[in-house]
């Protein structure tokens, strides 16, 4: 299936005609307007999309074009848009008392703001199409898309569109949404919601998948919720995105002390974290205390050898 095309069973092209037909129930057709040519379109377009069935999005009332659509431009463009961010994402995801761990691991970094944007009903679509390029809508047994899920990211995304406005940062556009929700990230990371925390992040990463910061993050994140092979792998990420982010190699030492690994720990995260970063206590004291666990298992196992030894 072509990639270029948008997808008839899509929430966002199912979005995208309601609020069309929306609309032209609401305007004054002109003088000359083929009235029956307009209702064969909406009958078409109801039964391609199938909008008359009764779990097409929950049946709720269309989005307000104010919210939406500012005008039937801004509709068409949304289609074409959305559909190119949808095919062109570079987007590919203790045992003891550390010193850096989790009051250092939503850090709130910040990117200068974009001034380049689009509209704000672009960046809805293209923020849908990141979402469905990334399987985040659940599919239902008859097919369709999980409205509970199609309503939870639209909330979300005026969530975050309110944010940045409050912020100041006007340009709609995807590498500032994204850092809207790396901050609303961070902020639930303090108050422990981990998972949701995840979820924030996450989407930063299907918006601007090449930042460093949104991988290392996220994979504090798994670490506090004991996920480390996923932890291990977005620090892995971070780092082929940024080789020089000490951060992320501090985090992947972490997330293989956690599972045991002590020897990668040392040498493949907190090593490389203090190369990048040599005047880091955190990392020092994270060393001594990897290299302590490491002497204690080579010391056990040794006992082990010559308990068996006769």
């Amino acid at each position: 299936m072509a990639n270029s095309r948008i997808q008839t069973d899509s929430p966002l092209s199912r979005r995208i005609v309601r609020s069309f037909l929306h609309f032209l129930d609401s305007v004054e057709p002109a003088p000359g307007v083929d009235l029956e040519g307009l209702e064969v379109a909406r009958e078409c377009l109801t039964e391609v999309f199938k909008l008359d069935s009764p779990s097409a999005d929950g049946q709720r009332k269309p989005d307000s074009l104010i919210d939406i659509f500012n005008s039937l431009q801004a509709s068409d463009a949304l289609g074409i848009k959305s559909d190119n961010a949808h095919s062109s994402s570079s987007a590919q995801n203790m045992d003891a008392k550390f010193s850096e761990a989790s009051k250092s691991m939503g850090e709130d970094w910040t990117e200068e703001p974009d001034s380049t944007g689009v509209s704000k009903d672009e960046l809805f679509g293209q923020f849908f199409a990141a979402l469905e390029k990334f399987h985040y809508f659940r599919t239902m047994p008859d097919g369709n898309d999980d409205p509970s899920q199609v309503d939870k990211a639209s909330r979300i995304f005026h969530d975050a569109i309110n944010e940045m406005e409050k912020s100041g940062a006007h340009a709609y556009n995807q590498k500032n949404l994204a850092e809207i929700f790396k901050c609303q990230g961070n902020r639930v990371m303090q108050s422990q919601q981990y998972s949701d925390a995840i979820e924030l992040y996450s989407f930063a990463i299907a918006l601007c998948g090449n930042n460093a910061v949104y991988y290392s993050n996220r994979a504090a994140a798994y670490t506090q919720i004991h996920q480390y092979a996923e932890a291990v792998r977005d620090c892995l990420k971070s780092i082929d995105i940024d080789p020089n982010y000490s951060k992320a190699y501090s985090r992947l030492g972490l997330a293989y002390y956690a599972q045991g690994n002590y020897n990668d720990a040392i040498e493949k995260g907190f090593k490389k974290a203090l190369q990048l970063d040599p005047n880091n206590e955190a990392v020092k004291e994270n060393i001594r205390m990897a290299e302590q666990k490491l002497r204690e298992e080579r010391q056990r196992t040794g006992w082990d050898q010559n308990f068996f030894v006769h």
